[in-house]
């Protein structure tokens, strides 16, 4: 491996959690289901949303479990909108807006305990609660523990018509507070349940810090999730499990009454290698583009649309290629890369079709459709232009599929997909693509969609979304990540840094769940 070639940086990264305090009700006949999104702003560039939190059903003091992770770029502004909305689960009705904060991220970070609280206010500047805001900083950590949990003789809060349907959820501490970071799944009707053994780092359970106490509290879930059943805690710390071997805890409800005990049937301290680790060990990355050209982009012979060709630089589609290949082609063995279209009629010499297709390659030959280098991508990008009849609709299943085949094929090879789409956003298959993302957790591939021009990119950034919340729903592995490209376009090391932001994890996440690990 080049010894000189651009590695990730292993950088800080921010988790920052929320929770409200005293809400105003926003329904009539119940309490509000409020959740949180961030709205974060990076000087010179456009707002991005960091996404949603859970929302939480009939309360007006939410402590949501779900955190934002950013990137804490020290030298530059960096804006926080949190908004709290109340959740409107009746079909075709909004979601409505019951305040926001405005903060910057060095506003938290240089506060005490980097933990803020902030009046809540409505647009007419009326107070609607309390925002609280803490924040802990997150450098990449590699030391994991694995833990599997048991419940036994657990006390019953459904009476005599049943059993307690337990779960436990993990806490630690972020100076005076106790901050959620794992909750395992619920175990219904049992009274002497065994969860799922799981993974999580020394720095998230407790900040590297082993003799750093964790919480531990047990509930029991109750009807359609609201009002659980507290049923006990306990605090231990790294060093109790792992130093000490205790593995026997007394789950304290009240004064002198337990609510049973839970017992720690294993453990395992996992050093996971790096993203470097594996590079290092010759893994290396096959580059595959697919590109867009539905009628949405507009015809290329008039100057609107996004592949006429403007100025010298070219066009968005081609400064897009040339920015994404530049960085992503470090890491392609062989630098050869295949680039597919979709959503047109293709006129290829070697192709030449009467329909619509949604994968077919520019260079009109599935058995030789790749090109070689960055040059070699963007001569074929140009000179296939012409021979294109833009259509519709535009579909990334087939795309995918077809990039998750050659996936499976070098599964065993030290080579890891990664596929790059550069599209305008108008999906039309987006269960099917949903469903075929899912069957990627296992397989040596990664998703990176680029959102080119000024269009509504929902339904890519749901598809990014749902990966993260699939993510954490059936701990499963994230393979997509959405990047627009518009705000990013002035600054190519920026968008560098973005298309590579996941991507080392979703390597080494990959790695991880199939036990695998460099050989040198």
């Amino acid at each position: 491996m080049d010894q000189n070639k651009s590695i990730p940086e292993e950088r800080y990264q921010l988790e920052i959690f929320v929770k409200a305090k005293n809400l105003k009700d926003m329904d009539t006949f119940s309490k509000s289901d409020p959740f949180c999104r961030l709205l974060h702003t990076i000087q010179g560039e456009k707002e991005k949303c960091e996404g949603d939190t859970e929302f939480q059903k009939n309360n007006l003091n939410p402590c949501w479990e779900k955190s934002f992770i950013i990137d804490y770029i020290f030298e530059l502004n960096q804006k926080l909108v949190f908004q709290v909305w109340d959740k409107n689960q009746s079909a075709g009705s909004d979601d409505l807006l019951m305040g926001e904060v405005e903060t910057t991220v060095a506003d938290i970070v240089g506060a005490k305990d980097m933990k803020c609280e902030f009046e809540l206010k409505n647009k007419k500047g009326q107070s609607v609660g309390t925002l609280v805001v803490n924040i802990d900083k997150q450098p990449e950590d590699n030391q994991f523990i694995q833990l599997s949990w048991i419940g036994k003789d657990l006390m019953n809060t459904d009476g005599f018509f049943g059993k307690s349907d337990p779960f436990l959820k993990f806490y630690k501490r972020v100076g005076e507070d106790w901050l959620p970071v794992h909750k395992t799944e619920m175990i219904k009707d049992n009274l002497n349940p065994e969860w799922k053994p799981f993974q999580i780092s020394f720095k998230r359970l407790c900040g590297n810090k082993q003799e750093e106490k964790f919480k531990v509290e047990c509930w029991d879930v109750h009807e359609k999730g609201t009002n659980n059943q507290f049923m006990g805690h306990f605090e231990t710390s790294i060093h109790e499990i792992i130093n000490e071997n205790k593995s026997e805890f007394n789950l304290e409800y009240q004064a002198n009454k337990s609510g049973g005990k839970i017992i720690l049937k294993e453990k395992k301290v996992i050093k996971r290698p790096t993203f470097m680790d594996f590079l290092r060990d010759g893994e290396q990355i096959n580059l595959i583009i697919g590109v867009d050209y539905t009628a949405q982009n507009g015809n290329p012979n008039f100057p609107d649309s996004l592949h006429a060709f403007k100025t010298q630089n070219g066009n968005q589609y081609e400064t897009a290629i040339k920015a994404c290949a530049q960085i992503l082609l470090n890491y392609d063995y062989d630098k050869k890369v295949a680039m597919y279209g979709f959503g047109a009629v293709p006129h290829l010499p070697n192709y030449n079709v009467n329909e619509t297709e949604q994968c077919f390659p520019l260079t009109g030959d599935f058995q030789k459709p790749e090109v070689y280098g960055l040059e070699g991508l963007v001569n074929l990008y140009k000179q296939t232009l012409p021979n294109l009849q833009f259509s519709g609709p535009g579909c990334l299943g087939e795309i995918i599929n077809y990039s998750k085949q050659i996936a499976e094929f070098n599964a065993k090879k030290k080579i890891y997909t990664v596929l790059l789409i550069l599209t305008c956003g108008q999906i039309h298959d987006l269960h099917q693509t949903t469903e075929i993302i899912a069957q990627c957790a296992n397989i040596p591939i990664s998703v990176i969609l680029v959102g080119v021009g000024d269009f509504d990119f929902k339904k890519l950034e749901f598809l990014d979304q749902d990966q993260k919340q699939l993510q954490k729903e059936v701990l499963t592995r994230n393979v997509v990540q959405f990047v627009p490209y518009a705000p990013f376009s002035h600054s190519l090391p920026i968008l560098q840094r973005e298309l590579l932001a996941e991507l080392p994890h979703q390597l080494t996440n990959y790695k991880s769940l199939l036990g695998l690990v460099p050989s040198k």
